[in-house]
């Protein structure tokens, strides 16, 4: 039997996060990702990049076990987040920096059927997110783009004005960005201006959506509020299931208005499914 093609690709780093309680674990969009794709029936790949750190190599182990097939690439160090709460929410310092993706030719896989660009910091190159093949779908999650780091290692979100143009362009051909309210704050406070900011700067390809933690999405034209909200759980990742969700099935081209809001709408559901789950 001839395995079906993967749903999605997803390329993003591991990294190792530590927590105020001295715990630490693996953590990074693409494993957020696929611990939730398989409740969805979802065939996963995915692109990565990690060091030798145990939580790492935790990491890898869990993606191999979770995905239809994993291309690694080794580094001398995983890049580490330190997590801390705080009243105004959580704060990041990046303890040390990782390694970059070496992408692997997809000519040698099962060719997805989407692509999901999701990095945590600038480990993949702005030559490959232009290189990604056009007819795919492609979809990019912006957190790692608009991250930058003070002095302390602690995160700080970029003005869009700061973007490389050539990473722009590329993403300007791309089908679906997403970004949350946290990451375009270097931008403009509120979501509305967010998203003005956000057209403007990639122009009128892309579909765009917001995301607003409780509060919900933004997309073009509407905010959407969160339908079943689940209180009590940890929602780290929350942002990267959205975004794997959204292109999970066929995407037209343009998207219409009605269909992103249906799509929107679903997935802010599956999210909170998996919150449930965790939950127990």
């Amino acid at each position: 039997m001839i395995a079906a093609r993967p749903d999605l690709l997803v390329i993003g780093g591991l990294t190792a996060d530590r927590f105020a309680d001295g715990s630490s674990a693996p953590g990074g969009s693409v494993l957020h990702i696929a611990r939730a794709a398989g409740a969805w029936g979802m065939r996963l790949a995915v692109m990565t990049v990690a060091g030798p750190e145990p939580e790492a190599q935790a990491g890898l182990e869990e993606l191999r076990r979770l995905t239809a097939w994993l291309e690694s690439s080794a580094a001398d160090s995983t890049a580490t987040f330190i997590h801390r709460d705080s009243p105004e929410g959580r704060r990041l310092w990046l303890e040390q920096g990782g390694g970059p993706i070496r992408m692997a030719d997809l000519a040698t896989r099962d060719a997805p059927r989407a692509i999901l660009v999701a990095p945590i910091a600038d480990e993949v190159a702005t030559e490959d997110m232009a290189r990604k093949d056009a007819a795919t779908t492609r979809g990019a999650i912006l957190q790692g783009f608009l991250r930058s780091f003070a002095a302390d290692g602690e995160v700080r979100p970029l003005p869009l004005s700061a973007l490389d143009p050539r990473l722009v362009a590329a993403v300007s051909e791309f089908d679906l960005l997403v970004a949350s309210r946290e990451d375009l704050a270097g931008e403009a406070a509120e979501p509305e201006e967010q998203h003005v900011a956000l057209r403007s700067r990639v122009g009128g390809r892309p579909a765009i959506v917001l995301t607003d933690g409780v509060r919900g999405v933004w997309t073009e034209r509407e905010h959407l509020p969160v339908r079943r909200r689940i209180d009590g759980v940890a929602s780290v990742g929350a942002g990267d299931i959205f975004a794997a969700f959204m292109l999970a099935e066929a995407w037209p081209r343009p998207a219409p208005a009605a269909f992103l809001r249906q799509r929107a709408e679903a997935a802010m559901l599956a999210v909170a499914e998996v919150l449930e789950e965790r939950r127990g």
